[in-house]
């Protein structure tokens, strides 16, 4: 099911630059998170 504007992003796990793991939910109800999402960015392509 696709998101809607205004709804809860769902939980995901990244690498930071130190190649440490990070979540989303780590931020919740501690900080404000903005997400962008930039087609092609930082690829080759």
């Amino acid at each position: 099911m696709p998101l809607k504007v205004g709804d809860p992003a769902p939980d995901f796990t990244l690498m930071d630059p130190g190649r440490n793991r990070v979540s989303l939910v780590d931020f919740k109800g501690n900080k404000n998170v903005v997400l962008a999402f930039y087609l092609l960015a930082f690829t080759p392509g």
